[in-house]
């Protein structure tokens, strides 16, 4: 298995579309480079945590939107998937460690800025028209965060579009909990993951 890291370029110094569209562009490019890089092009995957969920989410929609072949599947660990920050959890958690709905709050306005965005669901997936048509997708979330709720409304949606979703709801976690390689939840959580990655990537 090869791995390709996105360094994508960081806001706010760049804001949406950049770093979705960075992301693109990387997936495309391993594409068409698969035979040089001796990878199976049927056989590419996306993933991320956090942030590098909501940028998975995007280049799974651009990929549907813009004709290029889907990838086999999209993990979402703890993503950001919902710029309007309504859910319950969002409005919750407001103080817990390592992330929370005030530092959300900023997040966004560095992301978005103050301007009018075409495409606004390559930034907030929830929001897109439709979400027919996308990779399986494998959603985990954290107890104790505040984006827990928006990834599993964002799971949910897939699945009613008629996408097949695997969920796990890690419990008695927070955000980047998984920090902590040798914790008993992060032990479990990986070994789901794995689990998932193998049974998509060897079936």
């Amino acid at each position: 298995c090869k791995i390709v890291f996105v360094d994508y370029r960081l806001s706010p110094k760049y804001q949406f579309p950049i770093p979705a569209e960075d992301c693109f562009m990387a997936y495309r490019w391993t594409i068409d480079n698969s035979e040089k890089l001796g990878i199976d092009k049927t056989r590419i995957a996306i993933g991320g945590d956090s942030a590098g969920g909501c940028l998975t989410a995007a280049v799974a929609l651009m990929a549907r939107d813009r004709g290029l072949m889907a990838p086999l599947f999209q993990m979402l660990i703890y993503p950001v998937t919902d710029r309007r920050m309504i859910t319950e959890s969002m409005k919750n958690f407001v103080d817990t460690p390592m992330w929370n709905g005030r530092l959300s709050v900023k997040m966004w306005e560095g992301y978005l800025g103050s301007g009018e965005h075409e495409h606004i669901e390559y930034a907030s997936p929830v929001e897109a028209p439709s979400l027919e048509n996308l990779p399986d997708t494998y959603m985990e979330t954290a107890e104790f965060d505040c984006l827990r709720d928006e990834g599993i409304m964002y799971g949910e949606m897939l699945r009613d579009a008629g996408n097949s979703v695997t969920f796990y709801q890690t419990k008695g976690t927070m955000h980047a909990f998984d920090g902590k390689r040798s914790a008993p939840t992060t032990e479990k959580a990986i070994e789901k993951r794995l689990k998932f990655i193998n049974s998509n990537f060897y079936s």
